[in-house]
């Protein structure tokens, strides 16, 4: 799979507007996972697959015009092999989502893991426990 994210993606979607929607990783971060995101060429089969899982979960599509993984998975990969492994998957999967700015895709993630759990059960999200407690993602 060749992803190509376009500069016009990136400069849409720059690092202020991904603060504003609560983004956690640094400028230079960031600008860097966009730079190896966009070289990317090999994907790995369990990062394809989990991401693919979570947004499936949360009815999320990733998949482009032509039926291949959307630029999302190679920014989640990027993100997946770059950062501290105490991040969860659906952690780095919402980092992903708020890089390209993909508000709808975040409304439907927090909608299905936060607010759509069991009281009292933890939020795979923003780690909180109680249910009339908003996600802060």
């Amino acid at each position: 799979m060749n992803k190509e994210l376009s500069k016009n993606a990136q400069e849409a979607n720059t690092y202020q507007r991904y603060v504003e929607l609560g983004g956690i990783i640094n400028e230079n971060d960031y600008n860097s996972a966009f730079e190896k995101a966009q070289k990317k060429t090999v994907f790995n089969a369990a990062g394809v697959k989990q991401a693919e899982e979570i947004a499936r979960y949360a009815g999320i599509d990733l998949n482009g015009t032509e039926g291949s993984p959307d630029k999302m998975i190679a920014l989640y990969e990027v993100l997946r092999s770059d950062v501290n492994s105490d991040i969860s998957d659906i952690r780095l999967f919402r980092e992903a989502l708020r890089m390209l700015g993909e508000v709808d895709a975040l409304n439907k993630l927090k909608a299905k893991y936060h607010t759509n759990r069991p009281a009292g059960t933890y939020c795979p999200i923003c780690g909180q426990t109680r249910y009339n407690e908003d996600c802060p993602s």
